[in-house]
């Protein structure tokens, strides 16, 4: 029964991140659903996804203290390659046999991006800014979401950067643990993990937003891909 479990558990993870990994969350129209299922989340409208990628670029350099010039170049540069990737991608057909072509792409924009940032930056620097950012990673189209969700609370300046690193460290720790439970070829606790750092950003936030917004945020990201908002669905 444990294994039957497992299995279970790891083939619902599988498809949800299929899903955020081609970016249908960002690139596709909202599909139609059968009756009671719960709708895809609405695509991000390209003005507000530029935001969003700029915000999660700027709040990155601020972190690592990285000069205002230098900190220019890497979000244009992080703009210029997420919609690179946005446009092309929407191009390919939302299949199954697509999927490896998103991922194709996916690395050669990668590579790309992290060419950009070391004539930017450096080599260290541009390290330490793909270990934050995980462009293109599975976890990097929530990461948008979450962000986007950020910005419509209207936040100063100061709230917003400490909310916005903090998702971002959080999505960057989750990317991590999916990796080595891949590479180890084990998931077993994996659904623990997620909820563990859930828990933790959601903590972290109550001290940052007020008692209606940190409402809004748990309905939409307290379970990490599933319940109401995550990955697998949310409000329109």
């Amino acid at each position: 029964m444990k294994v039957l479990r497992t299995r279970t558990v790891l083939a619902g993870l599988v498809v949800v991140l299929c899903l955020a990994a081609v970016g249908l969350l960002v690139t596709l129209p909202c599909a139609s659903t059968e009756e009671g299922a719960r709708p895809r989340p609405a695509p991000i409208h390209p003005e507000k996804a530029k935001r969003i990628w700029t915000v999660e670029a700027r709040c990155v350099a601020a972190a690592l203290e990285i000069k205002r010039e230098d900190a220019r170049k890497v979000a244009e540069a992080y703009v210029s390659a997420k919609q690179t990737y946005t446009e092309k991608s929407r191009e390919l057909p939302s299949t199954r046999e697509s999927m490896q072509q998103r991922r194709e792409l996916a690395e050669k924009t990668r590579e790309g991006l992290k060419k950009a940032f070391t004539e930017a930056v450096g080599a260290e620097t541009t390290e330490k800014i793909m270990g934050l950012l995980s462009p293109f990673s599975m976890s990097s189209f929530r990461l948008d979401r979450m962000v986007g969700d950020l910005i419509d609370f209207k936040l100063p300046r100061e709230k917003l950067r400490k909310a916005v690193l903090g998702v971002i460290e959080s999505n960057r720790d989750l990317a991590k643990a999916f990796n080595a439970a891949r590479e180890s070829g084990s998931f077993e606790g994996i659904r623990e993990k997620m909820q563990s750092l859930s828990e933790s950003l959601t903590k972290e936030l109550s001290g940052i937003l007020s008692e209606e917004q940190m409402a809004t945020w748990k309905e939409k990201h307290a379970q990490p891909f599933g319940g109401r908002g995550g990955a697998g669905g949310g409000r329109r």
